[in-house]
């Protein structure tokens, strides 16, 4: 009998794919269950289900003898380029990247039902502050994680790039003034 696969870890897996992120990144935000368990809320266990089986899918034909590993293209023409999954997948980008969810397109409701959580909104205060965005862009969420004082005297930094080092600052003593 086999071990049935945590489907957070799944939830990951396509996670690290459609945004480009490492997973320890992605769980580094905290936000990993909030944002599984949102999409298993949403979409419904069966569906998320066949979607996380299509990934384990991918993955598993690309790990086969002679090929030459692409799995980011199959996810785009398997999942991105799906009028099944690609909304739902876009979604998922959307949460990690803002902390938001846009109501999933008509159509798409009509063949696969309509939840009651399927609507425009933030997910939380949280998935707004841990936006992947907002390290990406350099900066900080606006009206959250200030970067402290006199952070503006300093050149914004890039994903990726190390921090500059800080200006050196000359102490005025009573004899200088």
């Amino acid at each position: 009998m086999s071990t049935p696969r945590n489907t957070l870890d799944d939830f990951l897996d396509l996670s690290g794919f459609l945004t480009g992120f490492q997973r320890t990144e992605l769980e580094g935000t905290g936000m990993a269950k909030a944002y599984h368990d949102e999409l298993l809320s949403i979409v419904g266990e069966p569906l998320v289900g066949e979607l996380f089986g299509l990934v384990r899918g991918i993955l598993e034909r690309q790990a086969g003898p002679g090929v030459i590993p692409q799995p980011e293209a199959a996810i785009e023409r398997e999942i991105l380029a799906s009028p099944i999954w690609g909304p739902v997948a876009r979604n998922v980008i959307q949460l990690w990247y803002l902390g938001q969810w846009s109501q999933l397109p008509q159509a798409w409701r009509n063949v696969h039902g309509a939840t009651p959580p399927d609507t425009d909104r933030v997910i939380s205060a949280a998935a707004y502050q841990e936006g992947l965005l907002w390290g990406d862009a350099g900066t900080h969420p606006p009206g959250a994680k200030q970067p402290g004082f006199g952070s503006w005297a300093l050149p914004p930094r890039v994903h990726g790039e190390s921090p500059a080092a800080p200006p050196a600052v000359k102490r005025m003593s009573r004899k200088d003034a």
